[in-house]
């Protein structure tokens, strides 16, 4: 019997696994601490950095972008003699916690994206303050007794020196513990629809409307006055849950956790400005939920549970940013479904 099955979970038993899961971080080091990139010694380099244009065609990536077409050329902005500097930020899925061995308390890992994107050619992370459990609201506890929220990494760019007007590219994925997604995944589970699905999906969507969107409004402004040429880029949560597939939401309440998600990552869209871009992830983990042939979102009662796997850091966030963002060295165009 296939573990993720809901005969092999009891509600109990999931509250437990989402709890410790989704909303990871623990005892949290401060985001500075040894990790892959946390910090390379180094302040970002000053340099043109020109703006971030127009969206895909129809039929390819769903990209949302917000900018100034100026004829961006990398190949001439960004020669051998500069590096193009990343500053990556946000929560577990941005740490790329579930994707491989946690490399220090913050819950990093060599294969998340941010890891990914330094190793494409031309890219230099010079830190990445991103930690499992982090919330775009400052919240208690704070390091070290738990994990460093939103407005604490980027004031660690900022003392550091790590951002500033050479920095290229900020990354964030943010919200998700805002909205406490676990709670909400446990509120959905059994057999049949609770009827706790569906208010507690109501919270989470209203508690993302006002104070999490007013939050973030306020964090995002912050780092373009840090790094006023730089882009943006904010990226959204996949469908967790394969419609229709076994696993630990019933057909009815899938269906209404993904449209969750949808109208989630519909408000993170929509407080992004000039010179930003929203990279929604939905398509390209398409397929690829718990309980689909293929899960890219692991769930196996263990501490990683309804987070990506290596696999969907690579295929699925690094694969969407890459076609959706310019960067100096790569020509991999849009990606479709898979």
């Amino acid at each position: 019997m296939r573990r993720n099955r809901m005969s092999g979970w009891s509600r109990a038993a999931l509250l437990l696994a989402v709890g410790s899961g989704l909303v990871a971080g623990g005892i949290a080091a401060p985001a500075s601490a040894a990790g892959p990139g946390a910090v390379q010694g180094k302040g970002p380099n000053a340099g043109h950095h020109a703006w971030h244009s127009s969206g895909h065609g129809k039929g390819t990536h769903r990209g949302w972008h917000q900018g100034r077409n100026q004829g961006r050329d990398h190949g001439q902005n960004h020669g051998r003699d500069r590096s193009f500097d990343y500053a990556a930020l946000g929560d577990s899925y941005a740490a790329g916690y579930g994707g491989g061995a946690l490399l220090d308390a913050c819950g990093r890992t060599a294969e998340g994206y941010p890891a990914l994107l330094d190793g494409l050619d031309g890219v230099a992370l010079v830190s990445n303050q991103s930690c499992a459990g982090a919330t775009a609201l400052s919240t208690p506890p704070g390091p070290p007794e738990g994990p460093v929220d939103l407005p604490e990494q980027i004031e660690a760019l900022a003392a550091g020196g790590l951002i500033g007007r050479g920095t290229d590219l900020v990354t964030l994925t943010i919200g998700g513990n805002d909205v406490r997604f676990g709670d909400v995944v446990a509120a959905c589970a059994g057999p049949e629809l609770p009827a706790t699905c569906a208010p507690a999906l109501e919270a989470a969507q209203a508690y993302a409307e006002t104070t999490l969107a007013a939050q973030l409004q306020v964090s995002l402004a912050r780092l373009r006055s840090l790094a006023p040429r730089a882009e943006l880029v904010l990226t959204g949560y996949p469908h967790l849950f394969e419609e229709g597939a076994p696993g630990p939401l019933s057909p009815p309440a899938q269906a209404l956790f993904n449209e969750g998600t949808d109208k989630l990552n519909a408000v993170l869209a929509a407080q992004l400005g000039r010179g930003s871009t929203f990279v929604d992830v939905v398509d390209e983990f398409a397929g690829h939920g718990v309980g689909s042939a293929d899960p890219w979102i692991i769930f196996d009662g263990g501490p990683f549970d309804l987070h990506p796997n290596a696999t969907g850091y690579q295929d699925g966030y690094l694969a969407a940013i890459t076609a959706d963002v310019d960067l100096p060295s790569w020509h991999g165009g849009c990606r479709g479904r898979s």
